[in-house]
């Protein structure tokens, strides 16, 4: 059975997007910024080896910049945020000494 897990993210590069609609006066928006520690939480597979084989969590969610609640799909939540366990720990390491 899955379970979805509350966690916080650590984003390793930004994002930034821009309302649809003419070219005119743009203004672009952070989605998510480089650094930044992100709420958000992932669904669990419902079997042992599922992280293993499918290269991560079945499903994930992450509060942007705006405060909504946003669906990232695997391959661009591997982009946007870290998921080396050793690098995570070195960070929060980092994050309580300073």
């Amino acid at each position: 059975m899955s379970e979805i897990i509350k966690t916080k993210f650590l984003c390793k590069t930004g994002s930034r997007t821009a309302p649809r609609g003419p070219l005119d006066g743009i203004k672009w928006q952070d989605r998510f910024i480089e650094d930044n520690w992100y709420d958000g939480e992932y669904e669990t597979w419902s079997w042992e080896d599922g992280y293993r084989v499918n290269g991560g969590w079945r499903r994930y969610w992450v509060i942007n910049e705006q405060g909504e609640k946003e669906e990232i799909s695997r391959p661009m939540f591997k982009v946007l945020f870290e998921t080396d366990t050793q690098q995570l720990r070195d960070r929060k390491i980092e994050d309580l000494i300073k």
